[in-house]
């Protein structure tokens, strides 16, 4: 892809790539000035120039963040070793703590972004392929924000007029902001724009003031219009559009992976301590994963295969009196269930079964039993004997009854061979986070596994719902606000996301979401 920056802005081409959902680098070359925006499904996660005022340590600098003294402490370190990023050498000298250098890192890639859309003379250039930049030093951008801030910086008159097209195409207020948008720091040609775009209207007719078009309102405009503000009034719900992102700030990768895994006696208390609460409650869905509509074979199963679980963690116990106790409780908890469930009066029995000469129908998901039978016998977890759809078919049934018996670790296993073996199926990615996410010593493994599904299938507003569930239960709950703001913006219909919003955050879906009830 090649453009010529004096008669397409920058901005259709950072629309038209993030909507494209493309993976490479854009290289903007203006005069002197060579800045590459490295891409990821769509998403603009790292930013470099070649001009000296846009490199970290000189912008720190400049902004008074750090002395020169310790820009040349950080930069000899990296004299030392041509591998070290200038960020690392700053965390390795104690200069700057991990979370600050994620902020510094993101304030810098959003500003050397902005820098190129005032260009009204060049070139740009994309190269597609996967992305160079690793998941460690990706940063969280929003494309709507970074289109709305960046038009608004645009000083060519032609441009702007190159970006809107048709002037007589109708527009309309969004009913929700793709990103977290502020009336009250919006000028007062946006504040203008967006009340008359609370019935559809001409984009000739919101530019227009008395004397003809006014720069200042098509710029408006073309801001509010790219960034998702205002939406096209007769254009389809599916057409091509940038996806919704989460902005932190900061590095994608959440706090979680600089804190220290846990060893296996903390897995271990964690386990049990999980089990100790769900079994409070003898509630067999939460407890033992089984319906309530399940026939009592299933529910005898269950617990039998919970308390060979258990019988085993308490070996791995054996120099605790604390966690032996807790597992003393439980399994006394699933012995008495165990009781109560085989003293139950007898269930009707079942409908006849289909004649002999009849095959029986395929169920969708056999017993644990049988998968992990054969699991046993084919070796490891993960390991299969088939090919094939049937693999895949067996591996599924393998992890499902692993994570009905709480052995996660092991499902754990299970579904990433899934996933190696059919890498763009989001669902085994999922779970795979969730079973991950349920093992104390790969929990914060799991954000990896949330982040590339999201990467695959940005749209996805269950999945952003998900994600925000995880970082709820890992204590994020900057990150969990943002993910279920994500999922709103995806679908403003989606119940459980909304009632989980409210009650992590009240007031933020009416004040924040709902441009409509802004403009009232």
């Amino acid at each position: 892809m090649l453009t010529d920056l004096g008669t397409t802005p920058v901005a259709e081409t950072l629309r038209a790539l993030a909507a494209a959902r493309a993976s490479g680098d854009l290289q903007v070359q203006s005069g002197k000035a060579v800045k590459t925006l490295f891409f990821d499904h769509g998403r603009i996660v790292f930013a470099a120039s070649n001009l000296k005022k846009d490199r970290l340590g000189e912008a720190l600098v400049a902004l008074g963040r750090i002395t020169g003294e310790q820009f040349d402490q950080a930069s000899a370190l990296v004299a030392a070793d041509r591998k070290r990023r200038f960020g690392e050498a700053l965390v390795q000298a104690g200069i700057l703590e991990k979370n600050e250098l994620g902020r510094s890192v993101a304030r810098q890639v959003n500003r050397i972004v902005l820098s190129v859309f005032p260009f009204s003379e060049g070139v740009a250039t994309f190269d597609e392929r996967p992305s160079a930049i690793p998941l460690e030093y990706m940063v969280s951008l929003s494309m709507h924000r970074v289109l709305y801030d960046g038009i608004k910086a645009m000083t060519s008159e032609p441009l702007v007029l190159a970006g809107l097209g048709d002037l007589d195409r109708r527009v309309e207020l969004a009913p929700v902001a793709p990103f977290t948008f502020d009336p009250d720091d919006a000028t007062d040609e946006e504040r203008d724009v967006l009340e008359h775009a609370r019935r559809k209207v001409t984009l000739r007719r919101l530019a227009w003031k008395p004397g003809g078009l006014a720069f200042e309102r098509l710029r408006a405009a073309y801001a509010l219009l790219a960034s998702g503000l205002l939406a096209e009034a007769d254009q389809a719900d599916d057409a091509p559009h940038p996806g919704v992102q989460m902005e932190t700030g900061t590095f994608l990768l959440s706090a979680l992976q600089r804190q220290p895994d846990p060893n296996a006696k903390e897995a271990l208390q964690r386990e049990v301590a999980d089990e100790l609460d769900r079994s409070s409650r003898l509630d067999r869905e939460t407890w033992l994963k089984v319906s309530r509509q399940a026939p009592r074979d299933e529910l005898l199963k269950a617990l039998e295969e919970k308390m060979e679980r258990y019988h085993s963690l308490r070996e791995a116990a054996a120099g605790d009196a604390q966690l032996k106790t807790d597992l003393e409780v439980i399994l006394g908890r699933a012995s008495a269930m165990l009781r109560l469930a085989r003293q139950s009066p007898a269930e009707q029995p079942p409908a006849p079964a289909p004649a002999p000469s009849e095959p029986a129908a395929a169920a969708p998901a056999p017993g644990a039993e049988a998968a992990a039978s054969v699991a046993s016998a084919t070796g490891g977890p993960g390991a299969s004997a088939f090919s094939g759809s049937a693999q895949i078919e067996h591996l599924l049934l393998e992890a499902e009854a692993r994570m009905i018996v709480s052995d996660y670790a092991n499902a754990s296993k299970v579904y990433a061979r899934l996933v190696e073996l059919a890498p763009h199926v989001i669902e085994y990615r999922v779970r795979l986070a969730v079973a991950m996410a349920k093992y104390p010593r790969t929990a914060k493994q799991a954000e990896r596994e949330f982040l590339e599904a999201v990467r695959l299938e940005p749209d996805n507003a269950d999945l952003h719902y998900k994600f925000a569930m995880y970082y709820k239960a890992m204590k994020q709950r900057a990150r969990a606000q943002a993910e279920l703001q994500t999922a709103l913006r995806i679908n403003r219909r989606h119940a459980d996301a909304r009632r989980e919003l409210e009650a992590i955050a009240p007031g933020v879906i009416d004040a924040v979401m709902n441009l409509k009830k802004l403009f009232r």
